[in-house]
């Protein structure tokens, strides 16, 4: 009797954790993984008139090379590896031109032409406050069936290198090198209305680039080109300044719940194809329903609809709802995700008013 009743508990334990296993596998399952992009305001915002942009070089003048990576190396090594130069590099400012072309075109914000003859040849050198003729402007637009006209007025790199030695007592000889490359650039945005509309944007940074060792062809290495230090420099001027004018897109994990009723959860598909609109029509007529545990997930879901719909108030008063109905912590965790992100856009709505 003894031996039956401990095979009887050992069995009624192993039920009873099946069963828990199962509830907290079921629980888990109706909450489903989603990848999701939300885009980040512009700073700059234009006005919505502009969808669509031609993109001229007018920053070319009779300063600009194309400098080759062998005759850069050249330069540097004729130099000591110490430089403080300015360079004006045909594919650098160039490269600035496209990246910001495809960065633009991406965001959704803009449709965008770069024409095959985009140079126009700068006279004078030093001044870019001479703005392109307004008869001019509305030919291009014309001619390209754009809105307006992106204008790249300027556009050069500032190198400084350095090159030190470092010895201890009873150690090698240590060596390190430093590149510095300071781009300047100044961009305009011309739209063809009554008063030609203008906006001039000064983009510039610096990046840098360091290693240290023993060994110079270790050294070496883990540095750039020259060349490729001055493309970089452009890469970057022309993705600082499309985050100024266009939407970035940010990556952000989400959830979303099955709640096993098929009317309700016909919602799902819709969302897999960022139906949101329709999908909370959906779940719109479900708000009431007298289980709480589905309440609360139609409610949940809700709230990640009106997040993607751009209603963030809306998507922490339904989170709450969800929480009152019935918390958790899954639940707890996007209410505190939202009011983070509402945070974040107060703050840049204040800096934009500035």
């Amino acid at each position: 009797m003894k031996i039956w009743y401990l095979i009887s508990s050992s069995i009624l334990n192993l039920f009873r954790l099946s069963l828990l296993a199962y509830f907290f596998l079921n629980s888990c399952i109706s909450l489903q993984p989603l990848d999701i992009q939300i885009a980040k305001k512009e700073q700059f915002p234009l006005p919505e008139a502009i969808q669509s942009v031609v993109i001229l070089n007018r920053a070319i003048n009779t300063d600009f090379r194309d400098h080759t990576v062998d005759s850069l190396e050249l330069f540097l090594y004729r130099n000591k590896l110490v430089l403080d130069t300015v360079f004006c590099d045909f594919l650098s400012a160039d490269t600035a031109i496209k990246v910001a072309a495809k960065a633009l075109y991406e965001s959704g914000r803009f449709d965008v032409v770069i024409p095959l003859q985009m140079n126009i040849l700068r006279q004078n050198l030093i001044f870019t406050d001479a703005l392109l003729p307004s008869s001019f402007i509305k030919e291009m637009c014309h001619d390209f069936n754009t809105d307006a006209v992106l204008v790249l007025e300027s556009f050069n790199e500032r190198v400084a290198t350095t090159f030190n030695r470092f010895s201890h007592s009873n150690q090698s000889e240590v060596k390190m090198r430093m590149i510095a490359l300071a781009y300047n650039s100044v961009w305009r945005i011309y739209h063809p209305c009554d008063s030609c509309y203008t906006r001039r944007y000064d983009i510039s940074d610096t990046i840098f680039y360091k290693s240290g060792g023993m060994e110079m062809r270790d050294i070496n290495s883990n540095l750039p080109f020259l060349k490729e230090a001055l493309i970089d420099g452009g890469i970057n001027c022309g993705i600082k300044y499309v985050r100024y004018i266009s939407p970035e897109w940010i990556n952000y994990y989400r959830e979303y719940y099955i709640t096993r009723n098929k009317e309700i959860d016909a919602a799902i598909p819709l969302i897999k194809n960022n139906k949101w609109e329709e999908a909370a029509a959906i779940w719109l007529k479900y708000v009431s329903i007298p289980s709480l545990s589905i309440r609360s997930k139609v409610e949940f879901n809700l709230a990640l609809a009106s997040e993607m719909k751009g209603e963030l108030d809306k998507a922490v008063l339904w989170c709450q709802k969800s929480i009152k109905t019935e918390s958790s912590i899954d639940k707890k965790v996007y209410l505190s995700a939202l009011v983070k992100r509402l945070v974040e856009l107060e703050k840049e709505d204040v800096k934009r008013k500035i």
